[in-house]
């Protein structure tokens, strides 16, 4: 029993795993005819933060809850970027990328005519969601 116990208690631990510092997530669309990019970040401590590529800093849009930071976490994580092409950019062009500062970055990017695997559009859509 007491080992039944143990396990639980180091699967909980384990299970309330923080989402590590340095890593974000970057949703972004631009070009057409302004040529203007918008970038939506999501830093691990849950502040979505929006940078427009004619302005010279972000804005925080909001602050996510931890339950929900850590299911894009584990949403982005579970898409296997890395394993992804890279793409192509567009007339009109949308990238999904997961970072952490110089340890690594993976980036997706795809225009309107060459779109992503259904998970890594879904992603960006229940992403895109956050901001409206």
């Amino acid at each position: 029993m007491q080992k039944y116990l143990t396990f639980l208690l180091v699967t909980f631990i384990f299970s309330c795993k923080s989402v590590p510092e340095n890593q974000q997530i970057t949703v972004a669309s631009g070009g057409g005819v302004t040529g203007v990019w918008h970038e939506y970040i999501l830093k691990a401590d849950g502040q979505l933060l929006h940078k427009a590529s004619n302005e010279d800093s972000a804005t925080v849009v909001k602050t996510l809850s931890k339950s929900k930071t850590k299911n894009f976490f584990k949403q982005i994580e579970a898409l296997k970027l890395s394993k992804k092409e890279a793409g192509e950019p567009g007339n009109m062009s949308y990238t999904v990328q997961f970072s952490e500062r110089k340890k690594f970055s993976h980036k997706v990017q795809w225009a309107d005519k060459k779109m992503p695997t259904d998970s890594v559009k879904t992603f960006y859509n229940a992403f895109m969601a956050l901001v409206k």
